[in-house]
This record gives C-alpha cells, structure tokens and sequence, in this order.
C-alpha cells in the first residue's frame, strides 16, 4: 500500500488504511518555504523589504529564558529581566536594519529570503526590529534562553502521566486522527527527560543507565521542555556498541529489532520501549504520519509549539507542542536549537544510520530523514495499544 501526501490524506479520510506506508523513503510534502496565507506573517514581523521572506519567533520576556543557539546562534535581548543580552564579541546591529515596530524589547524573528534560503536574525530593540548581525569570524556561538510560557496550547485539555522510574510528570495528549487504521492514540505532549546526565565529550559510558546529552551541557534544556537528546542506541534501550553496527549482529549487540519483513514501511509498526517508561514506546512511523494527517498544510505547524511557530490561533493546534530542540553532533558540538527538532524512529538503515523524522523552522518536515545513530536527537513515547 502507498503513502499519501498529506492533503490527500485529508481527503481520503474515511477511506480504512490497512497500513502505515509502501516501499519507498517517504517525505512529507516541502513546504513553500513560507507559512500559510492565513498566518504567514505574524503581527510583529519585519515589513518585506523587497525580499520574498518569510519568519519565526523567539520571544525573551520578563523572567523567561530564551535561546537561539546554532552555527549562526545569537543572544536576545531583554531590557525587562530575563536572563539575555546582546553579546557577542562579533556580533553587531546592522546599520541596514528594517525598521518595523514591535513592542517587546528582545523579542528575536527570524526571516528565511526564500530565493537564496539565507536566514537572518531581527531583535525587537528600542521600540523597533533590527537587523542582527554576526561576524563568520565569531570563535564561539553564544546562548541564552527561550521563553517557555507558550509551549503548550493552553485550550488543549492534557492528561498527566507520572514516570514512576523518577517520579517526573509529563503531559499527554489524546490523539484523535483520520487514520483508520490508526483512529486515536496517546502520546506524550512533551520530548522524554529521563536518564543520567553525560558531557559532549564523554568518552565512557554505562550500558546499565539510560544517558542523556542536555543542549550546551546545560540541564535547564532538559529540564524546561526541550528534553534529553538521545543517541539511537539508548533512545532504544540498546547497548552503545549498536550505535555502530546493525543490531544482532555482533556479541557487543546482540539483539535485533530487525522485523524480518519485506518491506521497509513495516518498520514503522514497531513497538519498541527503548528509554520510554513500561508501558510505552518510542513514537513510531506509523503514529506520526497519523499525527501528520491532522495538519493540512503539511508543514508542521499545527503540531509545533507557539514557541517557535508564532503566536498565531493557528499554531500547534494539535496541542502536540514539538519543539526545535537541536541536536548534538559528535563528537564536537550541539547546533540548530530553534531552527531544527529531529525525533528518533525505531528503524536502521545502514549499520551506523537510522531514521528519523525532523522538523524544521522553514516549516518543512522530512520523514525518514537520515542520521548517524550517534547524534543525540529528542524521544516522545507512545502509549502501548
């Protein structure tokens, strides 16, 4: 059996589906690169300055913590108290800055010109957006924190479900979907947190303890909505040594999730546990596309949080509240916070490569995106059905 593109997806709804994809390394439908016309444009955006472009938001608020950091990251800033400055030895304000009103000092947008897929920073700065402006010479990215308030849809009603593993609290949303294979489903409403701490450049690890990387090493990440980011082997529950082998194919990795069926979509059916609590798993192909068929634009943003997809009603919708949550890429560094969420999926493609789905602030989303199984992506579990 097919897939089907997102929109006709939507239009087949009541057609029963006997599975969840065909053959094929499927992707969702790419985004024009700019949001729906209905909320393309965000009310304190940048006016276009001849340019075909379009934006994203982080906000730093009183009290709030926000963050851009990437390869091209910059600081906020916040004259109201929020723990952010504008600092960056090569950083400075572009002297060609659009001048568009905005009411919230330190409140950052990001704009994508969507000829040269070039992306600048804008910071809300006396009453006005400016132009931010990084030096390519800047030896060190800089971070600060996002602004957390809007993560979750404040008119979804969410469950609650304690890990009993740590006695930490998760939201969980009920998922109701136009799958008929797959009608509803629960989810957590948040990426897992669970496991030890470890460092970038941790050398040793313990095959006896889920382990978890925390953005920038720093656990207010893990701690305030982005989660843990996992390497495939422990999002799995598997020994460290898979990470580098198929598994069940060496005595370091001995058991397979491997399901011996002929088709790659059949991966997608897997119930895997992995890092999850008992009684969960780790999200699969199948429940996201499920999840996906709900946002009819195809682009993520009815599942994505409010903190990076805008304030418009329109905007995680889902209540499902992903988040850019970065990544790290080993062995040297985390990059793409706030321009990038990648989620693990119980599925190899070569013996050091997996797959994943990722979500990007360009509002494209890639399903079955390729990822060496070292990098550390984000976990969401899945109730058992």
């Amino acid at each position: 059996m097919k897939f089907f593109s997102l929109p006709v997806l939507a239009l087949i709804a009541t057609i029963s589906l006997a599975a969840c994809g065909d053959d094929s390394s499927s992707v969702f439908p790419d985004a024009v690169g700019d949001l729906p016309s209905s909320s393309a444009k965000s009310d304190d955006a940048p006016a276009s300055s001849g340019d075909n472009s379009s934006s994203s938001s982080v906000k730093s608020s009183t009290g709030g913590k926000s963050s851009a950091k990437s390869s091209s990251s910059v600081k906020s800033s916040s004259s109201t108290g929020s723990k952010s400055s504008v600092s960056s030895s090569s950083s400075s304000i572009g002297s060609s800055s659009v001048l568009t009103p905005c009411d919230e000092e330190g409140n950052m947008i990001q704009r994508m010109d969507l000829e040269t897929k070039k992306k600048d920073w804008y910071i809300c700065q006396d009453g006005f957006y400016v132009l931010l402006v990084l030096s390519s010479s800047s030896a060190e990215p800089s971070s600060s924190y996002f602004n957390m308030d809007s993560l979750y849809n404040s008119e979804t009603s969410y469950g609650e479900f304690t890990d009993p593993r740590d006695g930490q609290k998760y939201k969980t949303l009920h998922i109701t979907t136009s799958w008929l294979a797959l009608p509803e489903f629960d989810a957590f409403a948040q990426n897992l947190n669970y496991g030890v701490q470890i460092k970038l450049d941790a050398t040793e690890f313990d095959d006896g303890k889920v382990e978890k990387y925390c953005y920038d090493d720093d656990p207010w990440y893990c701690d305030n909505g982005f989660g843990g980011l996992y390497s495939w082997s422990e999002a799995m529950g598997l020994p460290k040594a898979c990470d580098s082998v198929w598994t069940g194919t060496t005595p370091a990795c001995p058991d397979s999730i491997f399901p011996g069926w002929t088709y790659d979509h059949e991966w997608d059916d897997l119930i895997i546990q992995g890092a999850c609590p008992n009684g969960w798993h780790v999200m699969n192909g199948c429940e996201w596309m499920a999840l996906m068929s709900l946002d009819v634009t195809g682009t993520g943003y009815a599942i994505t949080s409010k903190v990076f997809a805008g304030r418009e009603s329109t905007a995680n919708g889902t209540g499902f509240s992903a988040v850019y949550g970065g990544m790290t890429k080993l062995p040297t560094q985390y990059e793409r916070i706030g321009d990038l969420g990648v989620y693990h999926l119980a599925f190899e493609y070569e013996a050091g490569r997996h797959k994943a789905v990722a979500l990007s602030n360009d509002f494209n989303i890639t399903y079955k995106d390729h990822h060496p199984k070292i990098d550390g992506l984000s976990v969401r579990c899945v109730k058992d059905y």
